[in-house]
């Protein structure tokens, strides 16, 4: 019971709390800018941006004062995930 206790805190240790979206980056990419355009069209203040490990777009900002990380698809625009940071 308690080698199992132990090795199942393990594995939670070892797991990322978040797994960022991957993306899968074509020839024919959206502008940056559109996703900042759509992230501030929606309420949001933009503090930083970036192309994350998985080749999506990165945008690091506020919407009504609440830190957030919002994950947009290079290829598409698509939003694909927000998270409060």
């Amino acid at each position: 019971m308690t080698k199992t206790l132990i090795a199942a805190l393990l594995a939670l240790a070892a797991a990322p709390a978040f797994a960022e979206p991957s993306c899968n980056p074509g020839t024919d990419l959206k502008p940056v800018w559109e996703s900042i355009k759509t992230f501030e069209d929606q309420g949001g203040e933009v503090m930083s941006f970036k192309i994350n490990d998985g080749g999506c777009y990165e945008i690091y900002g506020k919407v009504d004062g609440t830190k957030m990380e919002v994950f947009f698809d290079p290829n598409t625009g698509e939003e694909l995930d927000r998270i409060a940071a």
